[in-house]
């Protein structure tokens, strides 16, 4: 009995030093990759650094394999497949954008969609937000992905495409503390310090001046006149600055915005000088 005890004891013991030493090489290489960024913000989870470690250059085949069966799931209209692969694929690749883009995206509007009763399409809308900005930390330079947080932001909770956009925005608020159109506006200005490939940066200056007007027109619906009239100002403002960098106009609609804007400002004024009378 002691004499094959010792084979075993040797067996564990190497067992622990090739454990303690892959560790150590691990907690290195996480520590490299690190620094390899200039970001301070970065945020690299060691559950998804491993991995990719790990699975070195396999890692590539395995990622497009994923992305060939995620289409597929999604051409089949089965989103909860899809939810899966996308995790798996943001686990691998986290700092790839698109990603994050379409995962938000799918959960936001196709899994929402799925469901009826508002507070389950608000559960998913939520999820699909959360996930975004749990990218924006991963990829802290990333333009489009700013964007695209920013527009669901505006998009579900002010279309009327959508009859429940005014719960959506009251959960929001109740959860959350935040305001839509005020994190649609943060998440689009932040865009614009950054590179975007899918968006011009003339169309993303014309999504702040929509935004400030909605938000405008959201704020007299709901009987906060004085938040109108200075969301009506800052639409003007942007819309102004926006034809002095731009007089061209390429969409032709800033001077048609900008008197429509003007009067509900003018009307918005009057408004609240009655109520202080």
């Amino acid at each position: 009995m002691r004499k094959s005890s010792l084979p075993k004891l040797t067996i564990i013991s190497s067992l622990i030093i090739f454990i303690l030493s892959a560790l150590y090489f691990l907690q290195s290489r996480i520590n490299h990759l690190r620094k390899e960024s200039n970001q301070d913000s970065l945020y690299l989870d060691p559950t998804e650094t491993i991995p990719m470690i790990l699975l070195g250059s396999f890692r590539g085949v395995l990622v497009d394999f994923l992305w060939i069966r995620g289409i597929a799931r999604f051409e089949e209209r089965k989103f909860y497949e899809l939810l899966a692969i996308n995790n798996l694929i943001a686990k691998l690749q986290p700092q790839f954008p698109s990603v994050w883009i379409f995962q938000a995206w799918n959960m936001s509007y196709n899994i929402a969609h799925e469901w009826e009763s508002p507070e389950n399409k608000w559960k998913w809308i939520k999820a699909g937000l959360e996930f975004a900005e749990k990218g924006a930390l991963k990829n802290p330079t990333s333009g489009d992905l700013f964007f695209e947080i920013g527009y669901i932001y505006f998009h579900k909770f002010d279309s009327v495409s959508f009859k429940y956009n005014d719960f959506y925005r009251k959960q929001l608020m109740e959860e959350t503390g935040k305001d839509n159109y005020e994190q649609a506006l943060y998440w689009v200005r932040k865009s614009l310090d950054y590179s975007s490939m899918l968006r011009s940066k003339l169309v993303i200056e014309r999504a702040v001046c929509y935004i400030l007007w909605r938000a405008s027109l959201r704020a007299e619906k709901e009987g906060k006149l004085r938040d109108a009239f200075e969301y009506a100002k800052a639409s003007i403002k942007e819309w102004e600055n926006y034809l002095e960098r731009h007089p061209e106009d390429p969409d032709g609609k800033a001077g048609s915005s900008l008197k429509t804007i003007n009067e509900k400002k003018i009307q918005l004024e009057q408004q609240i000088e009655r109520y202080k009378q």
